[in-house]
Formats: structure tokens, C-alpha cells, sequence
């Protein structure tokens, strides 16, 4: 039987210690570095009294920090007359122990430049690695109302109050566009509907660090929205995606929430102008209707009366039997939550500070618990109102609805409705009644 060893070796700050069956096969011994390479003097050790007949190893770039190293090392390991098999790299030492040939030559060539680039690549990763650590911004340009400072990101005053201007204006109306037109107007500053998008989503602009791996850590510079406010805008963000993008910022207020539920097709706004009439004439038409007979045009007003009308009858109903966990008691359990882990950082500074745990470890374990904060705080900011029933009082008021704006009530059906049927009753006669499906219902 063939004597089979494996060496991986891992970096704790930018890569998680593999999986034991990740070999495919029977190994006999793992010999696994984490951070140091004590294992691997201890291989070479074992090797001079019982050598191994393969060597198995994720890359050859594990060996060393240079390529020089790592050649040094492999030629070390097959003075043992043991065969090295590098899965990444594809490279067997009976392959590559005499080379006769040039298509040899360039392949080993190949795979001495592969080597290389990954070791350089590691470097790298494990400077942005230790920058996040120290809960330093990553590498780049600061985002659009920042700059950066000595250990973070700092506001930058000549800029920010353009910045706070688009969030309260997508606060205010929910529309992407018109906030970016109303920078542009206003401030004279143009931005693409990504980059305002971008904006919307960036945990930068709510006081965290993101990082390219998706990790994020709370609470390290000064917030352009609060907590409240990212999960509101969250919330708008999620209701745009149930409708189509051109619905999404309309100015009508039932764009993109109408459906009919005889074709199960969604309607359309259209508008007629008649010049001996000064108004607009609004109509709901179906955009994709099967039927032979397709289902007639809906005058728009009409439709938005019996919502209202529908909203005012049924919302008090709903929330008062709306059965639902009590939002403070869950968020007293997460704030709790998030005292035990603020307590856990100080022990792990107490214990870097006695030397019990090393500087990097104690910074890695600081990072995880870091992260795991801001997910808590998350869950919190997206903990819906505890008030939902003075909510609902007011939005059942029809004078509520009146002093609104289109823009404004497209906000705050968006808010608790989901769809609004449209259920035919006598088509001859144009007769209809609707059925709202609200979010929480």
C-alpha cells in the first residue's frame, strides 16, 4: 500500500480552513498550517525517517512566500524520491523531474509564473485582509459625501448636504428618478440612476464598512441616515421590485399595482387629452389581455376612490387582528443579545492585553463579533412599527389620502399593498369591485 500524506496551508485572514475529505481520496496523515508553518518542518522531519510515496497539496504556492522558496522546497521534497501532485497547478514531479522537450519547458514555465501570481495575489489579500482587521476602509476613493481620514472615513462637509438632499427626497416620494433630477436641478450635480441606486444600497452612507466579500462592520464613521431611515429605503427598494422598473417611479399613484383577475393581467396607465377639456382623462387598460373579448379600459379615478375607500373600511380591521410578535420584546431580546457580545470584546482585550491571546487572533475574533453586531442591528432597524395602529387611524381617514400628493400616495399604498384586484362583475353594465391584498395580511 502506497504511503499518501496532504499539506494545506491557510491563511486565517482572508481563507477558511479546509474541509478533511476535500483530498477525493484515502490520506494518511494532513499535515495543516494555520497562519505559521510549524507543520511543514515537521513533514520534512517525518520524511527523513519514514518518506511517503505522494504528497499531496492544494497549490504548490503554499510552500513558500517567493517562487525561489517554493522551487527550493520542491526540489527538497523529491530529493525524497516522493511524487508531489498539485491539484490547482496540475503538476506531478514524474512529470516535470527531467524535462526533455520545449512543449515541458514552457508548461513548467507556465506553472512557475502561476505560482508566482498566486503568492503575489496572497500578499495582497492578506494586506486588505489585516486593513479589515484594523476596521480600516478598503483600498479606492473615498464615496460621494466622504473623505478619508487617518483611520476611517470622515464627512466631507463641502459635499454632504447634497447626499442628505437625495435621501430625504426618495424618503419623501420613493422615486429614484425624480430625486436624481432634483440634485440636478437644485444642486447642478449629475449622476447616473445607477450610481443613485448605488447610493441607496451603500452600507457606506449608513455608518458601516463593506468590503468586497460581502462582510460588513457597524458603526465605524459618521452615518448620513439613520438606522430607521436605511431600513425604510430598504423597504421602498423591495416594493419597486413587485412592479416593472418604468412603474416603479411613475408619478400615479396605482402604477404598477392594479391587476386584473379575469385575464391576470396587469394594467396600464393611459392618459387622453381633449381639447375642449382642460384635465387629463386617466384610464386603466390591460397591457397583456388573452381574452378574444379583451377586458375593458377603467377610468383611473374611479379605481383609486374604491381603493381609498377599500383602505379606510379595511385596514382598522386588519390591524387590530393582526397577530404578530410585539416588536419591543424583540428587540429588547436582540439589544440584549448585542450587550453579551459587547461584553465578549472586552474579555478578548483583557485577554490580549495578558497575553493569554495574540494581537491577531484577538483582532480576528474581534472582526467576526463585529460582524455579527451589525446583522443584530440590522434586525432591529428592520423590526416593523410598534405603533402599526395609529398608523392605520390615520391612513383610514380620507382626508388623510386628499392632502396628498400622486407621488406621495404611490409611497404609502406601496407601504401596506401588495396588489389591487380587479374583479369584473357585469361586463355590459361595466360593473367591478376590488380586492386589496395587503402586505401583512
Amino acid at each position: 500500500m502506497p504511503l499518501i500524506i496532504a499539506y494545506t496551508y491557510t491563511e486565517p485572514v482572508i481563507e477558511k480552513v479546509p474541509d478533511a475529505f476535500f483530498w477525493g481520496c484515502e490520506v494518511d496523515r494532513v499535515y495543516q498550517d494555520i497562519g505559521e508553518k510549524k507543520e511543514l518542518k515537521k513533514l520534512f522531519k517525518d520524511c527523513h525517517k519514514t518518506p511517503p510515496n505522494y504528497l499531496l497539496i492544494r497549490s504548490l504556492s503554499e510552500l513558500g512566500n517567493s517562487l525561489g522558496e517554493v522551487t527550493q522546497l520542491i526540489a527538497k521534497i523529491e530529493g525524497f524520491n516522493i511524487e508531489i501532485i498539485s491539484i490547482e497547478e496540475n503538476y506531478n514531479s514524474s512529470k516535470f523531474r527531467i524535462i526533455k522537450d520545449s512543449k515541458t519547458r514552457e508548461l513548467f514555465v507556465n506553472i512557475c509564473q502561476e505560482i508566482e501570481q498566486k503568492i503575489q495575489q496572497r500578499k495582497l489579500r492578506k494586506a486588505h485582509g489585516n486593513n479589515r482587521l484594523k476596521i480600516l476602509p478598503p483600498p479606492g476613493k473615498a464615496p460621494f459625501g466622504y473623505i478619508r481620514g487617518k483611520d476611517g472615513y470622515i464627512v466631507n462637509r463641502s459635499t454632504i448636504f447634497i447626499v442628505r438632499e437625495f435621501f430625504d427626497r426618495f424618503l419623501l416620494y420613493g422615486s429614484l428618478a425624480d430625486s436624481v433630477r432634483y440634485i440636478e436641478e437644485k444642486f447642478n450635480k449629475k449622476i447616473a440612476l445607477s450610481t443613485a441606486h448605488y447610493w441607496l444600497k451603500n452600507p457606506i452612507y449608513r455608518g458601516d464598512l463593506a468590503y468586497k466579500n460581502q462582510e460588513i462592520i457597524p458603526d465605524t464613521h459618521t452615518a448620513i441616515i439613520t438606522r430607521e431611515e436605511s431600513a425604510q429605503i430598504d423597504r421602498i427598494l423591495k416594493s419597486h421590485r413587485l412592479v416593472k422598473p418604468r412603474s416603479a417611479s411613475a408619478n400615479y399613484a396605482l402604477a404598477g399595482l392594479v391587476k386584473c383577475q379575469q385575464c391576470s393581467s396587469s394594467l396600464r396607465i393611459s392618459h387622453i387629452n381633449k381639447k375642449k377639456y382642460q384635465d387629463k382623462y386617466l384610464y386603466l387598460i390591460p397591457s397583456q389581455c388573452p381574452r378574444e373579448n379583451t377586458c375593458k379600459a377603467l377610468k383611473y379615478d374611479l379605481i383609486f376612490q374604491e381603493t381609498i375607500n377599500k383602505i379606510c373600511e379595511q385596514l382598522p380591521l386588519l390591524t387590530q387582528n393582526f397577530q404578530a410578535p410585539n416588536p419591543q420584546i424583540i428587540k429588547r431580546e436582540l439589544e440584549k443579545q448585542i450587550e453579551e457580545k459587547e461584553k465578549i470584546l472586552l474579555q478578548i482585550k483583557q485577554l490580549v492585553k495578558e497575553n493569554i491571546l495574540d494581537k491577531e487572533t484577538g483582532n480576528i475574533r474581534n472582526y467576526k463579533i463585529y460582524q455579527e453586531i451589525g446583522k443584530i442591528k440590522q434586525k432591529i432597524a428592520q423590526l416593523p412599527p410598534d405603533n402599526l395602529t395609529k398608523i392605520s387611524t390615520a391612513l383610514s381617514n380620507p382626508q388623510f389620502w386628499t392632502d396628498l400628493s400622486s407621488a406621495e400616495c404611490r409611497f404609502y399604498l406601496r407601504e401596506f399593498i401588495k396588489t389591487i384586484k380587479i374583479i369584473p362583475i357585469n361586463e355590459h353594465n361595466n360593473n367591478w369591485q376590488i380586492i386589496l391584498d395587503f402586505i401583512f395580511s
